[in-house]
């Protein structure tokens, strides 16, 4: 007699996936394979490394088929470059200035 799988008729434990199928007496119960939260971290890191990836090719691909030529590219992101730098020193020295005023009141 060769081995077919389990019965389509009946309701044997046979029939059952093994994770719903209750265990013999004197055995253990089948174990599920859930991923643990410690699991998760390098797949999270992975899909971290993959999202940066895709945003630095997209900024790539946009640069190359921007409608303007590459010097006007260039001076624009420059200029970006620059009003981005002093925005994030002035934020730097709001709140080192908050931080300060913060220790005073204390």
């Amino acid at each position: 007699m060769s081995y077919a799988g389990p019965s389509a008729t009946g309701r044997s434990s046979a029939a059952r996936p093994p994770e719903l199928a209750r265990p013999a007496s004197g055995m253990a119960a089948p174990r599920l394979l859930v991923p643990r939260p410690s699991d998760r971290g390098p797949r999270a890191a992975i899909f971290a490394a993959g999202v940066v990836l895709g945003i630095a090719l997209g900024a790539g691909a946009a640069l190359l088929l921007a409608p303007q030529s590459g010097d006007d590219t260039r001076r624009s992101l420059a200029r970006r470059g620059r009003r981005l730098t002093r925005r994030g020193h002035d934020a730097w020295e709001d709140l080192r200035d908050e931080l300060r005023r913060a220790a005073r009141r204390l």
